[in-house]
């Protein structure tokens, strides 16, 4: 009766993979710190957005559109002053500047809406390394298995047997399997955080624009030709 044999554990491969392995963990790990600070982050933005507008609309409402009546300005100022943030800033300016011509107002917006967007965009250059080093360490962990295997082969000669070649080669492309087990998930989750960036820029044009509609009078249709463009998120190579 044949007896079942134990099948190598995780820490076993690991081992097996050598210093290339140790650096692809590595990777992974950074990676998902990345991950894991991104959805907070965006989680975090996206609330702070609905919060941020919500108490400068009932501000601006309160004050019958009039913000320079009993204190208006400073406690509206103040809600965007709250956290410092380039959200805080973005909106601080539309007040600041609201008396300006609506061309001159939506220009200055533009470099604070750069601010808000490379803030969301933090760490994704990062991220799409990851993505693009961990399959190629992956390789190049295999690449310098199999020169130590055929190293072996020349060296033990006649002598060498299919186990101990096949046993070589293995290993050799374990780090091939660790560096794309690594990169296709986490270029999954790249792509969906870029999507996320995406919508998140498109919601904070909107406010925005719905910010200075109510400062300036206007209605959406209206404003719609000198909307305040963001930049628009960068799709970073993998």
């Amino acid at each position: 009766m044949p007896t079942q044999v134990d099948s190598p554990g995780i820490l076993y491969f690991i081992g097996q993979g050598g210093n290339i392995m140790y650096l692809i963990i590595a990777l992974s790990i950074f990676a998902l710190a990345i991950v894991l600070a991104k959805f907070w982050g965006l989680a975090r933005f996206r609330t702070q957005l609905n919060r941020l507008c919500e108490r400068l609309h009932l501000l601006i409402q309160g004050s019958g559109g009039n913000l320079d009546q009993d204190g208006t300005l400073n406690a509206v100022l103040q809600v965007c002053r709250e956290h410092n943030t380039p959200l805080g800033r973005l909106f601080e300016a539309a007040f600041l500047y609201r008396l300006e011509e609506r061309t001159e107002l939506t220009r200055r917006l533009e470099r604070f809406g750069g601010e808000v967007v490379a803030g969301l965009e933090a760490y994704m250059t990062a991220l799409a390394s990851v993505v693009g080093v961990a399959p190629m360490l992956g390789f190049l962990g295999t690449i310098i298995g199999l020169v130590e295997a055929f190293m072996s082969w020349e060296t033990l000669g006649d002598q060498i047997t299919v186990g101990v070649l096949a046993g070589g080669i293995y290993k050799a492309m374990l780090t091939t399997a660790a560096g794309l087990t690594v990169a296709i998930p986490y270029y999954l989750l790249y792509n969906h955080l870029t999507s996320r960036i995406q919508r998140l820029t498109r919601l904070t044009e909107t406010r925005t624009e719905e910010l200075l509609d109510t400062l300036t009078g206007t209605t959406a249709q209206e404003s719609l030709p000198e909307a305040v463009p963001l930049q628009e998120p960068a799709r970073h190579a993998v």
